[in-house]
């Protein structure tokens, strides 16, 4: 057992038998209430749980272990959990006046605005048994703020101030409130007055530095923050927001003194400041030997190893890294945090069957790890495996609900899956604090866009681009400018975007699809040459070269771009899947199914290849084989609509079996309602039965106005059912859009019979 879980247990055991030596429940409650009480205080969120949890055990009808256990939570960031407990307590004891008002706090928070407003309600309510409760009249003035009432706010939160002058947090809502109101003036005579009603506080003098670092004071930020230094000179906070400032200001000397001095603090989360510095100073062999220090004080310890860890990786010692991770897991194979960086490492690298075995242990190991979860949902959507990536993702949001990154990409799958509606209801969860953040709103607009909501999409990207010319959101304005074929207004807020970004190859292609839209050619294929020959080492941009050219028919020229980006980047799966494209393009299938299986080979578990290397081999009569990638895919991501509806297809033109194939088609028709594709293979699987009528009534969804491939399937079904002149017409039509239809000829045989 490794030493400080050794020390844990001990203390853990130490502490229950302590407190079993307490002779009544009540005694019993007491000690685990205090227990957990310094827990808490110490932010040891773990084993404060844990002894009001005993308390709540000794004593399960009291409601303060209760409380107690949703300020844990609260504090650890589980909120739902704590918002549980916090009812618990009310339930059992009406009358407790915090318990109360930390559900209507909670309840102010609520994205539903009836739920809001009994939030609110219950906050008058307790502010009518106790009045001028500061942190009643607190909450108020949230559900004001969220009801978009900010007067009402103001005289709330001024009331509160009134009467408990040192409440630190109403004076830091007033002072936002102003400053949102464009009063700054207001805002800083509020938290002046903060600081002279608690002269004692460090605290205060630092969130009034920080209020003057962001209405661009430098020179009084600094001021205040040597002043809660002055209070407390161990004070780690106004360290770490000095330091900064001084270093921006060009004093690194002065910056690197204040560093040491927090790096010297007996709190752990401190102590790697100076080392950082170091390598954002350009002096790396110092910080890195100081993080190695750090990492050989205490080798069991997380985050010094962490942090050396990433080090070596920013700088591109790879080889470094993998050996602390090695010696970590040579002195403990179970060493769940060693095998979670190195499976992030392997997913950086691409490795990611080597990715997802090691976070597939991490999990296993520690399911409760959100970030072992998040990391193996990213080596699902390097795969393709949407479903998997979705089944990680929601995991990690049940153990973290605040994770913004998880949220979002969490969104952004549901959107890719068709499911826009799904993104929004997961977006709409997000916490308060995130809700202006670029990411959230660059994320919400691809939902709305998803949903075809164009003018809340138009409002999101003005509001995003009101505070920040991202350019994630000048993409976004870009595209929905040429959606609605403003073309010439598309192409201005790319070329923005591109200034910043040169190399954002989605952006290039879109300003070049911008000029073939209106039909300028030349325009189009020299934007694409201007960008791609300004970066002639990018994979990417050669990987993008090579799509335009293979779109537009110069299958010499995409050729010989894909190859310069395996020349750049040799594992590219990007530039071997589009040579795979050329040859297929080509007719060249032997050399496509090569290609294929070089990627699959490396990468066994990339669905998107996987499924291309069935299509080829269906294209070249190797049913078997295809069937066999099909099945694989599905292993990978079970409800991947292509690749059951082509399984499903195969199953059923082979007559291999039928009654599987339309099990199969059937399944995916939950999953895609409206693609006339499965109506095809769910017809043709009941004509294969013999099921004709049924089959047309399908075939005839997919088959008018569709492929030729489906006009036939659809003829064939008239032909059984006698319909000779409405299978004739269809069969014209197929004929004429691909003359040399082997389904076309089949049905034309089938005719001549029934004739």
């Amino acid at each position: 057992m490794p030493r400080c879980s050794r020390i844990i247990l001990c203390l853990s055991l130490a502490s229950t038998l302590l407190v079993s030596c307490a002779r009544t429940p009540q005694q019993k409650e007491a000690a685990f209430l205090e227990a957990g009480k310094k827990h808490l205080q110490a932010k040891d969120f773990g084993r404060a749980e844990i002894d009001f949890r005993n308390a709540i055990q000794a004593m399960p009808k009291d409601a303060e272990p209760h409380y107690q256990l949703g300020l844990t939570y609260s504090a650890a960031g589980n909120l739902p959990a704590a918002a549980s407990e916090f009812l618990n307590a009310v339930k059992l004891d009406p009358k407790n006046l915090a318990a109360e008002l930390k559900v209507a706090e909670f309840m102010a928070a609520d994205r539903n605005p009836d739920v809001m407003k009994m939030g609110r309600d219950k906050a008058q309510e307790l502010l009518a048994a106790s009045p001028n409760n500061a942190d009643a009249l607190r909450t108020l003035a949230v559900t004001d703020l969220r009801l978009e009432d900010a007067g009402d706010a103001v005289e709330h939160l001024e009331q509160a101030l009134a009467t408990a002058p040192q409440d630190l947090n109403s004076s830091i809502l007033l002072a936002r409130v102003k400053l949102q109101a464009n009063d700054a003036a207001g805002a800083e005579e509020v938290l002046v007055k903060s600081v002279a009603d608690a002269p004692r506080s460090p605290e205060r003098p630092l969130i009034l530095g920080r209020f003057y670092q962001f209405i661009h004071k430098p020179a009084d930020a600094e001021k205040q923050f040597r002043h809660a230094l002055e209070l407390d000179p161990k004070y780690g906070p106004a360290l770490v927001a000095l330091g900064p400032l001084l270093y921006a200001d060009g004093r690194r000397d002065e910056a690197e003194r204040i560093f040491q001095r927090a790096s010297a603090l007996p709190d752990k989360q401190y102590r790697p400041l100076h080392a950082i510095f170091l390598l954002q100073s350009g002096k790396t062999e110092a910080g890195i030997r100081e993080l190695y220090q750090q990492y050989k004080a205490d080798v069991q310890e997380r985050g010094p190893r962490s942090r050396l860890v990433a080090a070596y990786l920013t700088l591109g010692r790879n080889a470094d890294a993998e050996k602390v991770l090695a010696d970590a897991l040579k002195r403990n194979s179970n060493d769940a945090d060693a095998l979670m960086q190195r499976g992030y490492m392997s997913l950086s690298a691409g490795k990611l069957q080597d990715a997802q075995r090691d976070l597939t242990e991490a999990v296993r190991m520690r399911p409760d790890s959100y970030q072992a979860h998040f990391f193996l949902a990213r080596v699902h959507r390097a795969r393709g495996a949407s479903q998997n990536q979705i089944h990680e993702l929601t995991e990690v949001l049940r153990l973290n609900p605040n994770l913004l990154a998880a949220r979002i990409e969490l969104a952004h799958a549901f959107t890719l899956n068709k499911s826009p509606k799904s993104a929004m209801e997961v977006l709409d969860q997000v916490a308060p604090q995130y809700r202006q953040s670029i990411p959230f709103l660059a994320e919400r607009n691809i939902a709305l866009n998803g949903l075809k909501d164009y003018t809340q999409l138009q409002k999101g990207i003005d509001q995003g681009l009101a505070n920040s010319r991202d350019p994630r959101l000048l993409k976004q304005e870009g595209l929905l400018k040429m959606e609605q074929k403003d073309y010439r207004g598309g192409r201005a807020s790319l070329e923005e975007l591109l200034k910043q970004r040169p190399q954002d190859w989605q952006a290039v292609e879109a300003v070049a699809l911008s000029y073939q839209a209106e039909n300028k050619k030349t325009e189009a294929s020299s934007v694409i040459r201007q960008y791609t020959s300004a970066a002639p080492n990018s994979a990417g941009g050669q990987n993008m070269l090579g799509g335009w050219l293979l779109r537009t028919g110069d299958l010499a020229g995409a050729r010989a771009a894909f190859q310069a980006a395996k020349r750049i980047n040799a594992n590219s799966t990007d530039a071997d899947f589009g040579l795979a494209e050329v040859a297929v393009t080509e007719g060249k299938l032997d050399a496509a199914r090569d290609l294929l299986t070089g990627i699959v080979n490396r990468e066994p578990r990339n669905v998107l290849v996987l499924f291309y290397l069935g299509v080829v081999e269906a294209k070249t009569g190797h049913t078997d084989a295809a069937i066999d990638d099909y099945n694989r895919v599905l292993q990978e991501d079970s409800n991947n609509v292509s690749a059951l509806n082509n399984l499903a297809y195969l199953l059923a033109d082979t007559r291999t079996d039928p009654d599987k194939a339309l099990a199969l088609a059937q399944k995916v028709k939950e999953l895609a309602p409206d693609n006339a594709a499965i109506d095809d293979t769910i017809g043709w699987a009941y004509y294969n039965k013999g099921l004709f009528k049924l089959a047309s009534d399908y075939l005839a969804k997919a088959g008018n106005g569709a492929t030729p491939q489906r006009k036939c399937h659809l003829a064939m079904a008239y032909i059984k059912l006698g319909n000779l002149q409405q299978a004739a017409t269809l069969l014209q039509a197929a004929l004429k859009e691909e003359p040399s239809s082997p389904d076309a000829k089949k049905a034309l045989q089938l005719l001549a019979q029934a004739r």
